[in-house]
């Protein structure tokens, strides 16, 4: 149940936040447009509900590679364990891709020049390398610190913990976001592997920049990851 748990938590989270992103970035849909607070609000839910799924069911609620990669250094997780999570996580991207590519088929036929990758990954809005990899490392950081410490506190409560997730975003994106980070490699590497697979409409030449997508937004935001299990544990061990 723990396997399947992050799994259903990874794919709502990822399912409501890529179909939000269709919907404002291509043709023929009915939201059309972005509108940032809007914006803010959608991946918060997602967020959010995604955690609170996954919590219900009685599931860790990792729901990002970093953090899974801070429970094995930090918290003694078994490798085993840590390879099934990543795989459910892989697979949550793939089928929340899947969806959203067979749901907004059309709209993605009818956008033929418009670029597509950024619905499935985040990039920044002035790619430098070294200043997006401590932005990167710093608001996954900062956004993770938020949640387990809200967790800690949650006694277990699964809705609280979707509203800490929730809350969480929310400050992130309206008070650091200058880069359009992602804090979540299994949010914009392993859905770059999918769309790179999938069949999806018009999507021509257009590539994953995946030195961007490694550096950045693997290995920025897993560091970060990994320093807010380390941080948090020792608060969780003190309390």
């Amino acid at each position: 149940m723990n396997y399947l748990s992050e799994f259903c938590g990874s794919f709502i989270f990822l399912l409501c936040g890529y179909a939000y992103m269709c919907n404002v970035s291509l043709k023929k849909t009915l939201v059309g447009s972005l509108n940032y607070i809007e914006l803010v609000v959608a991946w918060a839910l997602a967020v959010g509900f995604g955690l609170g799924i996954a919590a219900t069911m009685g599931g860790p609620a990792l729901l990002n590679p970093g953090v899974v990669l801070g429970q094995v250094i930090w918290n003694s997780m078994a490798i085993t364990d840590a390879l099934i999570y990543l795989l459910m996580e892989f697979l949550a991207a793939g089928a929340a891709v899947l969806i959203c590519m067979i749901f907004f088929w059309d709209s993605f036929k009818e956008s033929k020049d418009l670029p597509k990758r950024g619905i499935f990954s985040a990039y920044p809005v002035e790619k430098n390398m070294v200043l997006n990899f401590v932005q990167e490392m710093i608001a996954t950081f900062v956004f993770l610190f938020l949640v387990f410490v809200g967790i800690i506190y949650a006694n277990g409560n699964p809705i609280v913990i979707g509203l800490v997730g929730f809350a969480a975003v929310a400050l992130i994106a309206l008070s650091l976001n200058s880069t359009g980070f992602s804090m979540n490699a299994m949010r914009s590497v392993f859905s770059s592997v999918w769309f790179t697979i999938l069949p999806i409409p018009n999507k021509g030449k257009e590539k994953v920049d995946w030195q961007y997508q490694l550096i950045v937004n693997l290995v920025g935001s897993s560091i970060g990851g990994i320093l807010a299990v380390i941080v948090t544990s020792i608060i969780a061990g003190a309390v």
